[in-house]
Order: C-alpha cells, then structure tokens, then sequence
C-alpha cells in the first residue's frame, strides 16, 4: 500500500498502533549532557505517547559514553515505567553491546533494541552471532532487531532476521522500512515490527505492523498519536487531518536530528545543541519551525 492511499471509510477497526517518541539527548551548549533537561523533558513527553526509544539514532548514541547511555535509560525508565520504554543498545562491537545491554538491564529495562554490527563487513552469520550474544545478555528482557543499512553499511534480510531466534521483533528503518511486507511476512507469528517511517503509521499498521518509532514525535506527539487513533477507530475524516499534519511536520523539520531539536528548543527544552556535526539549518528552515512550534 502506499503511504499516500486514501483512508479506509468502512471496515474492522485496525489495531491501535504504539507511537514510540525516538527522543534525541539533551547537551548544554559546552556539549555535555544535560541531565536537567532530559528529566523536565521526559515528565512533560511521558501523557503524550504510548513511550520512547532512547540513545538510537535520534539520540546520537555514537557520540555517548557508556555512562551517559545508563542515565539516560534510567531517566527514561523513572518517568515512563519499564514497559513504555526501549532502551538502545546497539554498538559496533558486540562485547559492547553486551555490557549495554547488562547495564540496561540492571537499571530495569525490560524492552531493548539492539543495531546490527557497523563499520566493518558483516555477513548474515556474524549479525545472527551479533544478536545472539545480546538476547543472551538480556535475559527474560525483550530484544528488538534494529536495521538501518545505510547508515551501517551492514544489511540483515528478511530470511536472516527470521533467523534470530533471540530476537522479540525489530525496528525496520531506510530501505528496510520501504521493504517492510517483505519483512512482516518473513517473521514468524508473534514476533513485532515497527517503522522508524514516522508518517507512514496507517500503512504499517494495517500491514500488520506494530507501530513507529518516531524521531518527529519526540517534539509534535499528537499528530501521530492522533493519526493511530484514528486508523484503529475508521475515523477516515479524522485519518486525514492527522495525516496531513503528520506530513507536515516532516515537511518543516526534514526528519533530521538538528530540526528535531530546534523545535524542541523553540518549544522550551534545551539548547538546541548537538554532539555531533549536522548540516546547517537554513534561515527559511528556522523560520519554518519557529512558526510550527509557535503554533497552539
């Protein structure tokens, strides 16, 4: 189905899908983390969507120390609960990743999402090896599979993804998201899929999918609440708007990290500042998310 199809007007109601916010970190504007802020933060987020994925890609988990992971996860696990929150654990290495994934679990995760391994070449077998070793780690802890080959560099197929017994589901993002039939049809019963395609909600519900994990939610939540909202209730009227809102916003922010967290500070939580070089945002673009987050 493409994402642009007409909203159902008759039928089944569809699944209610889970709206997860992929927040970014916060830094204070010498670039170290701001504890303060990501608190304020979460408290003010944790009414407005069903939960959050933190220290991904919104996050600029590469740009983190151990350390910080930890109290960002524990931040998150205070304000939301165990069950609203998917802590990231994914690193090049796989002794890495294990020791996130203890530290995660330790601090009461019970949701975890783990990248491929990236960087150096890794064929199906070293991915299956790669989540193994953290669904070990893990325990009775759920483990999500994280695909995202553009920015790796590492794939992991549908029939390979299958093939981790380990794993609860995964989070389906790039090119992976565009293939995400192939995906949920690969994928034995009861396992879990979700898109980092933030405004394509309706499609992957209703292509069985779980829900998203959303960057662009993490500063305009209701959009996409309301968008779930409405594919599980028919509300084709009520689909549209919150799907042309949806659009918008990514319109306006372009689904980058540095839009996402210049309409948080315009909505007054941090800095702005990012760890990582970003492009620059140009005026037109500011001004575009200054009036977006002006708006009530």
């Amino acid at each position: 189905m493409s994402c642009n199809a007409a909203p159902r007007s008759a039928g089944p109601p569809a699944p209610r899908a889970e709206v997860l916010a992929a927040v970014p970190t916060f830094f204070d504007e010498a670039g170290e983390l701001d504890l303060a802020t990501t608190k304020a933060y979460f408290a003010d987020l944790a009414p407005r969507v069903d939960g959050v994925f933190v220290c991904g890609t919104t996050g600029e988990f590469p740009a983190l120390e151990r350390a910080e992971r930890r109290a960002v996860a524990e931040a998150a696990l205070a304000a939301f609960g165990p069950e609203r929150v998917v802590v990231h654990v994914g690193a090049a290495a796989t002794r890495e990743s294990v020791a996130l994934t203890r530290d995660a679990v330790a601090a009461g995760a019970r949701r975890l999402a783990a990248l491929t391994p990236y960087y150096l070449p890794a064929d199906a077998g070293a991915v299956l090896r790669h989540f193994d070793e953290v669904a070990r780690a893990a325990g009775p802890a759920a483990v999500y599979g994280y695909v995202f080959s553009e920015r790796t560099g590492v794939a992991a197929e549908p029939a390979a993804l299958a093939a981790a017994t380990g794993l609860a589901g995964a989070k389906l993002s790039g090119r992976a998201a565009d293939r995400f039939a192939e995906y949920a049809a690969a994928l034995p019963p009861g396992r879990r899929l979700w898109s980092g395609s933030d405004t394509r909600l309706a499609e992957v519900v209703r292509g069985g999918g779980a829900g998203v994990v959303s960057g662009l939610s993490a500063a305009f939540p209701e959009p996409f609440t309301r968008l779930a909202g409405a594919v599980a209730s028919g509300d084709a009227r009520a689909e549209r708007d919150a799907q042309a809102r949806a659009d918008e916003v990514l319109d306006t922010l372009a689904g980058t990290v540095e839009g996402i967290k210049l309409a948080l500070h315009h909505l007054g939580h941090g800095t702005g500042t990012l760890r990582m070089p970003a492009p620059e945002i140009t005026p037109e673009r500011r001004r575009r998310i200054a009036s977006l987050a002006a708006r009530p």
